[in-house]
């Protein structure tokens, strides 16, 4: 429109320009200073031209402005609320997503989320939509609950945080790609859309807390090593056995082990170390008889959290390194490795080895 006030205006301007040239309109006698006139109403026109100019470009730095204040407000998160709980959306992918917030869920859900365009993409090639476009789910379980969990499998679980009361709060998600369209290339095109909405989706369990009062950030791995040291712990269902040099082999008997077992699961991850040679030096070996792996935790201490499994299968042994990080780094795998075998003689006081 703002351009369409400047054509108007030019028109206009020239119009005058030649009705001054040729004289007043309606008579036969000829302006008695043409040149003048004309060069008047010139200035006029160029004045129109200027002031429209100007107009236009105000209106054109307000607009920007506006649309500049208004920006950060486009990128507020929606918050959407369940029980009390509240989860952040950037508000650039509400329309993009199915949120359920369920009202009494036998498991504990909370919120779900989905892809609309999958959803839609599903049921026009006449699917039901189960599960189609689901990015993940935010969901509670009881303490109890999550140390049945952390003896077997969690895959597609991860518990993140944990309340006052004991409560876990968990993010539940798919192990295989949800993404659906109807035709190739839809998905080729799409998938920028895809990867963005899983990138929010892993880091939503720092922001729920953030969000959320009174709750701690609580981190899992779920290794074959984790499921040895929860079933130990909370089934009490795996023979096992420490040693290390000093005293040789020890079995378990009626010590309680708790408190070391919990200083390996709670709070500390396990991921694959990238090393290739084990650290030099002593070290007290967990073994598992009837699994036929053991593991060796170092003493060294460029070792002190590396975690060395050696599986016996068919005869062959295969090793496999570790590495712990502990979310609260007073604590190291050799020092609470120590303190149980100890534990096993009961000793207090005297340690293996000098750390």
């Amino acid at each position: 429109m703002k351009r369409n006030m400047i054509s108007a205006i030019l028109p206009a301007a020239l119009l005058a320009m030649s009705l001054a040239a040729c004289g007043t309109p309606g008579g036969n006698t000829p302006a008695e200073n043409p040149a003048a006139e004309t060069a008047a109403v010139s200035e006029e026109a160029a004045e129109a031209v200027t002031e429209a100019a100007s107009a236009e470009e105000a209106s054109a730095e307000e607009t920007a402005d506006e649309a500049a204040t208004a920006a950060p407000a486009a990128e507020e998160d929606v918050k959407v609320k369940n029980k009390g709980y509240t989860l952040s959306v950037p508000a650039a992918y509400k329309d993009l997503l199915i949120i359920e917030t369920p009202e009494d869920d036998e498991n504990g859900t909370l919120f779900a989320f989905y892809e609309q365009a999958s959803v839609d993409a599903e049921k026009a090639q006449g699917g039901d939509a189960e599960g189609a476009g689901w990015l993940f789910s935010i969901g509670t379980e009881t303490e109890q609950q999550i140390c049945d969990k952390l003896c077997g499998d969690m895959s597609g679980e991860d518990v993140f945080a944990v309340d006052g009361d004991g409560t876990y709060f968990v993010k539940y998600h798919p192990t295989d790609v949800r993404l659906v369209r109807e035709e190739y290339t839809d998905i080729e095109k799409d998938m920028e859309q895809w990867t963005r909405l899983n990138e929010w989706a892993a880091a939503v369990p720092e922001t729920f807390v953030r969000d959320n009062e009174g709750l701690t950030l609580e981190k899992h791995s779920n290794t074959n090593l984790d499921q040895y040291f929860a079933r130990i712990a909370y089934r009490d269902d795996v023979d096992y056995t420490l040693a290390a040099t000093q005293y040789g082999v020890l079995k378990p008997g009626d010590e309680d082990i708790t408190p070391f077992v919990n200083r390996m699961i709670k709070g500390v991850t396990y991921s694959f170390a990238e090393i290739d040679t084990a650290p030099e030096g002593e070290y007290v070996a967990m073994e598992i008889p009837g699994d036929n792996v053991r593991y060796d935790f170092f003493f060294a201490e460029e070792g002190q959290n590396y975690i060395r499994e050696v599986r016996e299968v068919d005869g062959e042994s295969y090793e496999t390194f570790f590495e712990a990080e502990f979310a609260d780094d007073t604590y190291t795998a050799n020092e609470i490795m120590n303190d149980w075998y100890l534990e096993l003689l009961d000793y207090d006081t005297q340690t293996i080895y000098a750390y």
